[in-house]
């Protein structure tokens, strides 16, 4: 597809991002659109941010718990998309929120190579436990291209305490998210490819590949051990997701 047309969409995309507006999926318009051409998008609508003065501060990975034969996604998350535990978040800067409980990886060392989950282990990496905040910038996506090409999907990171990753086992964290005392979920961290450092090793192989790498400081959210729940569905608007020895995660969404 010609450079001119995913700009046009890029542009669209983001947009719908700033103006908390659902469009058109990207695959609705064009139907040839590929993945690599949802990433082509996703770089340009973060290289309009990081111009504009933003950072890129981690990642958002997807579809790591989905299960064989699903490749993960990756959404990028700058510097004001990573928020504190206990955040109270802006139902108007979005369209139709969801949360989902996450382990959220922070990257110790700058990885610019392909790395495995040993080295990983043996790092000087932290982990914590997270609540991604989902926003569908689309009215009508259809599945991995629409949602890599509206940064496959994340609005905010919300994140708790770390401690370093050799302090605990990751695939054995158990994880559950409620909406005040009402249990929506539960998972463990061996959903995400059997372990979340899994992910990240996936996820430093998939970025060396496109000529980015993992920065000292980035967090990795590393996919959801509870399925996403509308925001909507919860009346007073507030979730917590426990993690065991991790500890707890909240957020509230206002007006």
């Amino acid at each position: 597809m010609n450079s001119e047309r995913l700009t046009e969409l890029a542009v669209s995309l983001g947009d719908a991002w700033t103006n908390a507006s659902a469009i058109a999926a990207p695959t609705s318009l064009e139907p040839a659109l590929t993945l690599d051409n949802a990433y082509e998008i996703q770089d340009l609508i973060i290289g309009k941010r990081l111009g504009s003065g933003r950072q890129r501060a981690g990642w958002k990975m997807g579809l790591t718990s989905a299960g064989p034969g699903h490749t993960p996604i990756v959404g990028t998350l700058l510097d004001d998309m990573i928020v504190p535990s206990g955040t109270d978040l802006s139902l108007a800067e979005m369209v139709g929120p969801m949360v989902e409980a996450e382990l959220v990886v922070q990257v110790g060392e700058t990885i610019d190579e392909a790395i495995t989950i040993a080295e990983l282990e043996a790092g000087p990496h932290r982990v914590g436990g997270g609540i991604e905040v989902i926003d569908y910038r689309t009215v009508d996506s259809s599945g991995p291209t629409d949602w890599v090409a509206d940064n496959s999907t994340v609005a905010y990171a919300v994140v708790g305490a770390t401690i370093p990753v050799a302090d605990v086992t990751l695939s054995d964290v158990e994880a559950s998210l409620s909406c005040e005392s009402r249990h929506l979920a539960s998972g463990n961290g061996a959903q995400v490819m059997g372990n979340p450092l899994a992910a990240v090793a996936w996820l430093s192989q998939h970025l060396t590949k496109r000529g980015l790498r993992l920065e000292r400081g980035h967090m990795v959210l590393t996919g959801s051990l509870t399925g996403h729940h509308l925001v909507a569905e919860c009346e007073n608007h507030t979730f917590t997701a426990e993690f065991g020895s991790l500890g707890s995660v909240h957020v509230q969404f206002g007006p």
